[in-house]
């Protein structure tokens, strides 16, 4: 046998000549073959205990065992090594029986001519599929593995829905019923979806199906007994003409995190009418002490009484303040596209910016709650002026990236040692602030998902940058 080689060959022949002569033609036509000889099926099953063979080419018509009945061996042990019967004559009832016994190829050997560029292409096609099939049963298996190591129902049907082409036995406990009912019906998974959800689900499969990528929570009857939330999240697989192929995707159980945000929602609900009842007792004495400090300056002109009002109007900043923090803190409303400069304009409105310059670098389509974001952007606004001065330019831009937006001011900047700590509630620099307002930025931001870091602007000013939004030209998250 020659050196080391790719694909190892057992040639089986009791002519000693024809067999020297065959695998030195085949070594020659391609060196990636090395053949290995033997005279006798006893003798080649000696040689494939010992040594690795990718491809057996045998004679049919030797004494003792012939090349048919080592086939029948070999396929009866299980073994689908690649095996192809080379004979001299052809035999029309030994053509069918090797056949049937799973032969991989039947070539006749003529008398005349050269037939190792035949045989070198067969033995190599026959190599490469089976190494293919192998490469593809080892994948097979750790995908299956994996599916079954997870508690997600992961899953691939035909575009059209009617096929399934894969789940795994998390079905069982995500929907409380056995795979065999939806591999034997695939769409009978709707038969578990509460029927005020049906139509929902049944029209987001419509969707998925044109191509869209669709991420849906709904409900699931398990039984009588039992209501589960379940996400699936759909993605179309299409093919070179651009056409759905398949759908893939994924349905976990949300049950737990849903029971969360409805106890979160009944939280934020009490902390906020308790904040209302406290706020409107604050408020009664504070009107009260206004008033009659509007009174005193008129009938006295006292620097400890201006003090005295800026005191009020802070203590009435923060109540303010206090009843936006205990509002939905962690919860959004339904998001909606809105254009990134739209949103920017809107929170300028409010604050009194005639000295201060904004300008807004570029714009996008932003999907978010647009009322509590406009709120988050007014307090970023407001902390450039409150801390950099009513002179201040206010830039508000897109990132280059374009996976969020950013609001930077030509101001002294914040310190690196304090940027963890201005979003905490009550930290601040300025005599004029509650402390509360990037609290609040920080507040929505999380509400929606996002992420916001303060670093320096180019002009060393602060900026404050928000990750994670989604922006694309469609409004579509990503």
């Amino acid at each position: 046998m020659a050196g080391a080689t790719d694909v190892s060959v057992l040639y089986v022949n009791d002519d000693a000549e024809l067999l020297e002569l065959v695998a030195r033609r085949l070594e020659r036509e391609d060196d990636r073959i090395g053949v290995r000889t033997a005279e006798s099926v006893d003798e080649a099953e000696a040689v494939r205990t010992d040594h690795r063979v990718d491809c057996v080419l045998s004679d049919h018509h030797m004494p003792g065992r012939t090349g048919l009945d080592y086939l029948r061996s070999i396929r009866e042990n299980g073994d689908d090594v690649p095996f192809i019967l080379f004979t001299e004559t052809g035999d029309e009832e030994v053509a069918s029986e090797s056949i049937s016994a799973g032969v991989t190829d039947y070539v006749i050997h003529r008398a005349i001519g050269d037939p190792s560029p035949l045989l070198a292409r067969k033995v190599l096609s026959a190599v490469e599929h089976e190494r293919a099939q192998r490469r593809m049963e080892r994948t097979d298996r750790k995908l299956r593995s994996l599916a079954s190591a997870t508690d997600d129902v992961l899953w691939i049907f035909s575009a059209d829905w009617q096929e399934l082409h894969f789940i795994n036995s998390a079905y069982e406990t995500v929907f409380g019923r056995p795979t065999e009912e939806i591999r034997s019906d695939p769409r009978s998974f709707l038969d578990r979806v509460h029927p005020e959800d049906v139509d929902r689900v049944t029209e987001a499969m419509a969707r998925v199906s044109d191509g869209e990528t669709v991420r849906i929570e709904y409900r699931v009857n398990r039984s009588e007994e039992f209501e589960a939330w379940v996400e699936s999240r759909c993605i179309p697989v299409t093919d070179d003409r651009g056409e759905v192929d398949f759908i893939s995707g994924f349905s976990r159980d949300i049950t737990d995190r849903k029971y969360y945000e409805k106890s979160l929602v009944e939280k934020n609900e009490r902390l906020e009418r308790f904040a209302s009842t406290v706020a409107h007792d604050l408020r009664n004495p504070l009107n009260v002490a206004d008033g009659n400090l509007d009174l005193a300056r008129e009938e006295h002109d006292s620097r400890y009484l201006e003090t005295s009002a800026r005191a009020l109007a802070r203590m009435d900043d923060l109540i303010d303040e206090l009843l936006t923090l205990a509002k939905r803190g962690a919860t959004i409303d339904d998001r909606a596209p809105v254009e990134f400069e739209s949103l920017v304009r809107s929170s300028s409105e409010n604050l009194l910016l005639s000295e201060a310059t904004l300008e807004i670098d570029d714009s996008m389509t932003v999907r978010c709650d647009p009322g509590r974001t406009v709120e988050a952007l007014e307090n970023l606004l407001r902390n450039s002026v409150d801390h950099a001065g009513e002179s201040v330019t206010i830039t508000a831009g897109v990132l280059e990236d374009e996976s969020g937006f950013y609001v930077e001011d030509d101001g002294p900047g914040i310190p690196p040692t304090d940027r963890e700590a201005v979003f905490e509630r009550g930290h601040t620099t300025s005599d004029h602030g509650s402390g509360f307002g990037l609290a609040i930025v920080s507040q929505i931001v999380a509400a929606h998902g996002w992420e916001i870091d303060v670093t320096e602007g180019p002009d060393g000013g602060a900026r404050f940058e928000v990750t994670g939004v989604g922006l694309d030209p469609t409004g579509i998250e990503a």
